[in-house]
């Protein structure tokens, strides 16, 4: 008995960490998606222009629902559809359709998001009106695994990708300065 157990547990301790890895995993990458889906709903539904403390204080509510260590880096883009030109009768546009980006704000380490970026995420945003606006909410955070488990998640990052409408304005603005 005492060497089938030698034999065994090692084994069943393997599986045991492994499953434990998994669904730490999972459940931090839920956190993360909801703290992202979180963000930008809270953004969504201001009327007046949002500014670099609130985003500082968006980095705060990230770091306070996923509850990890960071690093974290957010970016928040308002985007814009583009419909182009109407045809010569009026009736039909033209498929010449863009999407813009109004303006782009980061905390980490994202980059500003430019108009040309967003033609790699065309089929990720969704099918907006002529002159509609859409907040683009990017999130990304640091991630290790409790137990080292081979392919989960080298990068050691979770980056989640979410938009939404805004819902009491026309559009966010952002203040300068």
């Amino acid at each position: 008995m005492t060497i089938e157990m030698m034999l065994w547990l090692p084994l069943i301790l393997t599986v045991i960490a492994g499953t434990f890895s998994l669904h730490d995993a999972f459940r931090y990458k839920t956190l993360n998606t909801k703290a992202a889906y979180t963000i930008s709903d809270a953004i969504s539904r201001e009327t007046t222009a949002i500014d670099g403390p609130y985003l500082d204080g968006m980095v705060d509510l990230m770091a306070f629902l996923t509850r990890s260590d960071g690093p974290y880096s957010l970016r928040v883009t308002l985007v814009r559809f583009d419909a182009g030109e109407d045809t010569t009768d009026g009736t039909t546009p033209a498929a010449t359709g863009e999407y813009l980006v109004e303006w782009s704000q980061t905390r980490g380490e994202f980059g500003e998001l430019q108009t040309m970026d967003l033609a790699d995420m065309t089929d990720q945003l969704p099918v907006l009106l002529d002159n509609e606006h859409v907040i683009v909410v990017e999130t990304e955070t640091d991630y290790i695994p409790p137990f080292a488990v081979p392919a989960l998640n080298e990068a050691r990052m979770f980056y989640t990708f979410g938009f939404t409408r805004p819902r009491f304005a026309p559009k966010i603005t952002w203040a300068e300065g």
